[in-house]
């Protein structure tokens, strides 16, 4: 009877051992899968995901733009996060005194010089203009991209900086793509009276819809489990949840005009995303679809009908 009760203590104990070193192994995998994909996703830097990708225009920057970022009148600008990151964009002010400001964030891995073109398109119509490095991107500081859900908050404090330094100025939010995923983002926070309405230009409808759509078209793997490593890992070393970033739910409780704009042959931010984003605006709201543009090219598709949209909503806005 003893040595039954031995053979059952030795069997339960090599059976807890080799639950043991499963369990271990699981969870080096587990971490292992979502901090690769954390780190090939928001770290720091350039991405493969956006090197050569067909469905995604080019990001060159043209001289033209560069020669007129230089000779604008323009000032260096900087702000402290609210968790205590230096931020720092670039203004640029009209030679004569203007009241209106267009705030305006780039995309996904890039930086403020990306949005010069679009800067120069609301400087020539009367803007000064804010162009903003978000963190993790370009000089501000930061280890990781935050896919416009911290930056929702940078962007309350640029709002503030400006509404501070100009009580009768206007201000609008300009993003595209990740920068337009943040402008929504931040339309549901508590914004300054001076913000008088967002446009956006493709953005996502959240984070995890949008990472969900990218690992199935790069990596072919389903979002679970996958994405939930990732997401623990980014909640770990990130600061933030790659569940609660979501535009819609921010949109919902949004208190500014907005408007969208989206390419019907989208394939990097599908096109059901800013349906979803749209419905869920309580505001007064635009959508403009447009046909056969690609990822972030609605602009250069034609930029006088695409700027002649901004214009008739930002007036109708400030007039509001």
């Amino acid at each position: 009877m003893s040595k039954e009760k031995g053979k059952t203590k030795r069997f339960g104990k090599k059976f807890l051992a080799s639950v043991a070193v499963e369990l271990v192994f699981f969870v080096l995998v587990y971490f292992g899968v979502g901090f690769y994909f954390f780190r090939y996703a928001l770290a720091r830097g350039d991405k493969k995901i956006v090197k050569d990708n067909p469905n995604l225009p080019s990001s060159e920057i043209k001289q033209e733009d560069r020669d007129w970022a230089t000779s604008a009148k323009r000032y260096d600008e900087q702000i402290k996060s609210f968790d205590g990151l230096k931020l720092v964009g670039t203004s640029f002010w009209q030679p004569e005194t203007s009241g209106k400001w267009v705030v305006i964030v780039h995309g996904y891995s890039g930086d403020r010089s990306n949005m010069f073109r679009r800067a120069k398109a609301f400087y020539e119509r009367g803007f000064n203009v804010l162009t903003v490095d978000c963190r993790g991107c370009g000089e501000s500081e930061g280890k990781y991209i935050t896919m416009g859900w911290l930056d929702r908050l940078d962007l309350v404090a640029w709002a503030n900086k400006l509404a501070a330094d100009f009580p009768e100025s206007q201000i609008v939010l300009y993003g595209a793509s990740m920068g337009g995923a943040a402008v929504m983002m931040a339309a549901g926070e508590n914004l300054p009276p001076n913000v008088k309405c967002a446009i956006e230009d493709c953005g996502y409808s959240s984070v995890w819809s949008e990472f969900s759509h990218q690992l199935w078209e790069k990596f072919h793997l389903p979002s679970f489990p996958v994405l939930s490593a990732a997401n623990t890992v980014t909640n770990i070393f990130g600061g933030f949840n790659l569940r609660e970033a979501s535009a819609v739910e921010q949109l919902k409780k949004a208190k500014v005009p907005v408007m969208f704009i989206h390419g019907s042959e989208d394939a990097f931010v599908l096109p059901n995303m800013v349906h979803e984003c749209y419905k869920a605006t309580p505001t007064k709201k635009e959508l403009h679809i447009v046909k056969g543009a690609i990822h972030n090219y609605s602009f250069r598709a034609d930029e006088a009908e695409y700027m002649k949209w901004c214009l008739e909503f930002i007036n109708k806005s400030l007039v509001a």
